[in-house]
């Protein structure tokens, strides 16, 4: 469990069965393919699919030097498709403001956690009861956004 002793962890999730959920998971895999672990040494980035808080939980009882974490969701606040929003730990945790659709509330593993936490969110629009492989592409072009913005964070705070 290399990741656990760098200091960026981007966490992408969502479900690529359903269209723009598959944000998260895409996000990563750009970032892979563009080998940016390999890059910049203090950062990994793992697809943890529709199961976030089983990731969280392992952080969180494991001896860890990650400082910020990112996790990268597709979610629906009302915004015009591919909007982005960032949302700090604390307000989530401390308004209950979100629950993973993939999972529980993820809010408590939030609170837990002892580093510098950051949603981002993308405005997508997934319907779940129907099965959808394309990506709009409004959410499509968010994904370089979101990546400058995660180096952006990065070199904010080290």
């Amino acid at each position: 469990m290399e990741y656990l002793q760098k200091e960026n962890l981007v966490l992408g999730c969502g479900n690529p069965l359903f269209g723009d959920d598959g944000f998260g998971s895409e996000l990563v895999s750009r970032m892979k393919d563009a080998g940016i672990e390999t890059k910049f040494g203090n950062i990994s980035v793992i697809d943890c699919g529709s199961g976030i808080s089983p990731f969280l939980n392992l952080i969180n009882a494991s001896r860890h030097n990650i400082k910020n974490l990112f996790i990268v969701d597709c979610g629906d606040f009302k915004g015009e498709l591919g909007d982005i929003l960032i949302l700090d730990g604390k307000e989530i945790s401390n308004q209950n403001f979100i629950k993973s659709s993939h999972s529980m509330s993820i809010a408590h593993e939030i609170n837990k956690f002892s580093s510098n936490v950051k949603l981002i969110l993308v405005q997508g629009k997934v319907d779940t009861d129907s099965m959808n492989l394309e990506m709009n592409e409004a959410v499509k072009n968010s994904i370089d956004k979101v990546e400058k913005i995660i180096f952006n964070l990065v070199g904010e705070v080290q």
